[in-house]
């Protein structure tokens, strides 16, 4: 894209003192199919001037002009600049929908590119006429496929956001097996507590029971004992 300093044409006209100040803030632009681009002018007024402006668009490879917008009236900031214009406007049927011009700067927006609208643009401004050019050269989109040596370049923040995702993934699957060995030791842990309190329980009727095998012949030697001494009491009264 060239850019290039400002072009200014004083154009006195009709006797009066009056001025317009044309800038050409870039004179080639590059473009791409299906999409915008814009054709970029400014100009400034010196008051007082005298309205209607006309203005003018045409295109190298086309006899009818793009858009011709008169210039109605305008509010002049202090620096010359125009601002709040009102006026009519007329595009061409082979342009229509595709232009958008601001008066404000004479400006022209280009929708819809094709490669069919590369050439030179012309901007004319009859006030006596002054013409000034514009070049545009519209390409096709380069898409990147890749580098030479056959790897693909991934986007930073797409690296970062797979590397976190993976992370977590790793997190999450620790912790589930952490979960399941402590329900696997807890379940353990009570199975155990329960086959010994159930062997407690065993070993305490055993206990008892030989406990009373080993009283009951006591209280049966101890009964006959009695029963003798007794007799002996009686026998010996």
């Amino acid at each position: 894209m060239k850019s290039r300093g400002s072009c200014w044409s004083i154009l006195p006209f009709l006797g009066f003192s009056h001025a317009l100040l044309i800038d050409i803030l870039q004179d080639s632009v590059n473009g791409t199919i299906n999409h915008s681009v814009l054709l970029p002018v400014s100009y400034r007024l010196q008051e007082p001037f005298p309205f209607p402006l006309s203005i003018q668009w045409h295109f190298s490879n086309s006899p009818n002009p793009l858009t011709t917008y008169t210039v109605t009236n305008c509010s002049v900031s202090a620096e010359g600049i125009p601002i709040h214009c009102s006026g009519n406007n007329f595009i061409h049927s082979e342009y229509q929908g595709r232009t958008v011009f601001f008066p404000e700067n004479a400006s022209l927006l280009l929708q819809n590119l094709q490669l069919s609208d590369s050439g030179v643009y012309n901007i004319t401004f009859k006030v006596p006429q002054q013409t000034r050019h514009i070049t545009l050269t519209v390409s096709e989109p380069h898409f990147n496929h890749g580098n030479t040596g056959g790897g693909n370049e991934m986007n930073p923040p797409l690296v970062i956001l797979l590397g976190l995702l993976i992370t977590g993934g790793l997190s999450f699957l620790l912790l589930l097996l952490l979960l399941f060995f402590c329900c696997r030791w807890h379940k353990g842990a009570v199975q155990q507590r329960r086959t010994i309190i159930i062997k407690q329980q065993e070993k305490v009727p055993n206990h008892e029971e030989s406990h009373m095998e080993s009283s009951s012949p006591r209280t049966v030697s101890t009964i006959y004992a009695r029963i003798g001494a007794d007799t002996g009491q009686r026998q010996h009264r």
